[in-house]
């Protein structure tokens, strides 16, 4: 039986993805992988790519075998400048750990300028 057609990333409870925002166009997986492997055993790096042009889209997803060393590496490399670069790094959305990591997190980065204005008098439509 092929394992194929499972999704892309298989065994996603087992793993901890990084996401990594704001990487340089010309950044591949290549250049990622090593930078991220000094920290931990990195299962695959990710970079999504525009369907009608195949560019990069712009950001990566790292997978790491254990929370620790993706956690290290969120640490060493948040802010780092990679090929001209300031990147970010943090878990990703999805998974078992994401939901806990990022709780708190997820509410503060609602934008403050919608909703009620300060002031009482209504706005014209």
């Amino acid at each position: 039986m092929s394992h194929f057609g499972r999704s892309r990333l298989p065994d996603i409870k087992d793993t901890y993805s990084l996401l990594v925002l704001n990487i340089n166009f010309r950044t591949t997986a290549d250049d990622l992988f090593p930078l991220f492997d000094r920290y931990g055993k990195v299962i695959d790096v990710f970079i999504p790519r525009d369907r009608r042009t195949g560019d990069s889209r712009g950001f990566a997803f790292v997978r790491y075998k254990y929370a620790d060393e993706a956690q290290k590496a969120v640490d060493r490399l948040d802010g780092k400048n990679v090929d001209g670069r300031n990147i970010m790094v943090q878990f990703a959305k999805y998974g078992p750990n994401a939901e806990r990591i990022h709780k708190g997190k997820i509410m503060e980065a609602v934008p403050k300028t919608r909703g009620r204005s300060r002031s009482c008098s209504p706005r014209p439509s």
